[in-house]
């Protein structure tokens, strides 16, 4: 991806252009429902607003999570995006070790 860093670790880029304007636009929302009416529309309005700014975080953090638990598993190593992988321990992975018989 373009918008991975040097060290493999992937951007947020597409992540923060999903996720902040879609929070900003739910609080925004709910600012302008603070002045209107009491009514069960405008209540329900609000709590699906207030919804979609809740799972907006949980998906945005979580997604995260879950990528870096993939790249854990796939590298075999506790720190995937170090140039190389290393192991939590220090001890040389396997890609590590096949470089170091290579030369």
């Amino acid at each position: 991806m373009a918008e991975a860093k040097p060290s493999g670790e992937p951007g947020w880029q597409w992540r923060k252009a999903a996720i902040f304007p879609n929070i900003i636009a739910s609080f925004w929302l709910i600012y302008v429902l603070i002045g209107s009416q009491d009514s069960r529309v405008n209540e329900t309005i609000a709590w699906g607003l207030i919804v979609n700014i809740i799972s907006s975080v949980f998906f945005y953090t979580g997604f995260a999570t879950a990528q870096d638990i993939a790249a854990i598993f796939a590298t075999r190593t506790g720190l995937p995006y170090a140039t190389p992988p290393v192991a939590i321990d220090g001890e040389a992975t396997q890609d590590q070790s096949v470089k170091d018989e290579v030369g």
